[in-house]
């Protein structure tokens, strides 16, 4: 069932990159392996100079379409965990700035194009319903690594300040505290924009999480969907075998 959430770090990954920059190594991983499809207003080269609708409805009937695709050699199998992230919105004032906002914290292509292609057609009058988006077939990726783009920053952070606390131990007192410092400012100007925007950055969602059969998905998915006058929409949904580290994004109100 479709919920409207606060998409945000979680407040373990807050924890753990607060100390990792503090000097207090504390492993934590945000890796996710499995696959991941996306579907916007203007998907897979749509070339036409006019805007286009997509609801919140037919963006699904894509999704639920390639899920019980057994053709796809791709498609997984087995229990997943499946989420969907939705930006959707009446308003294309709106649905740009809070595509701008999911992008700090999940920097997806399919959001960054939609805020593009949006950009691009808020001028534009002529608009057209897509009934129902074309995702091209075989539309899954062998499993691979799709951890967002945010959690890879964070990653890198902790990494180095993991690796600064390590060395001020095995080293020299007096020097390694010399490197420490250097090191330390110069990382702090390089990451201060980005920790800071990780940290404060949240913004309304709907979302969809199940752990089950893919068929099983695609029957709760047409649940509680957000209004059909939403008429932009972006959406990204992922499948793995553990997606604890986005799932652990999406907080009640």
């Amino acid at each position: 069932m479709w919920k409207k959430q606060l998409l945000k770090l979680s407040p373990q990954a807050k924890i753990a990159l607060d100390n990792n920059l503090k000097g207090v190594l504390t492993p934590f991983s945000l890796s996710v392996k499995g696959t991941k499809i996306g579907a916007h207003n203007w998907s897979h080269g749509i070339k036409e100079q006019s805007g286009k609708y997509l609801s919140p409805e037919n963006a699904v009937k894509a999704f639920t379409k390639k899920l019980t695709d057994y053709s796809d050699p791709n498609r997984p199998n087995g229990v997943q965990d499946v989420v969907l992230i939705m930006v959707t919105a009446n308003d294309i004032d709106v649905f740009i700035s809070q595509l701008e906002r999911v992008s700090i914290l999940l920097p997806e292509p399919t959001f960054k194009q939609a805020i593009d292609y949006a950009k691009s057609a808020k001028s534009l009058q002529d608009t057209k319903m897509v009934k129902t988006p074309t995702i091209s077939s075989p539309a899954f990726s062998n499993n691979a690594d799709i951890t967002p783009g945010s959690a890879r920053t964070m990653q890198s952070i902790m990494r180095n300040a993991q690796s600064m606390a390590t060395a001020a131990k095995a080293s020299n007192p007096m020097q390694a505290i010399q490197k420490l410092l250097k090191a330390k400012q110069q990382r702090e100007q390089q990451n201060e924009v980005k920790v800071n925007q990780l940290l404060t950055t949240q913004v309304q969602i709907y979302s969809f999480a199940d752990s089950g059969y893919l068929e099983t998905a695609a029957t709760k998915m047409h649940l509680n969907l957000p209004d059909a006058s939403n008429v932009f929409t972006a959406c990204v949904m992922f499948i793995g075998n553990n997606l604890m580290p986005i799932k652990d994004m999406l907080n009640d109100y």
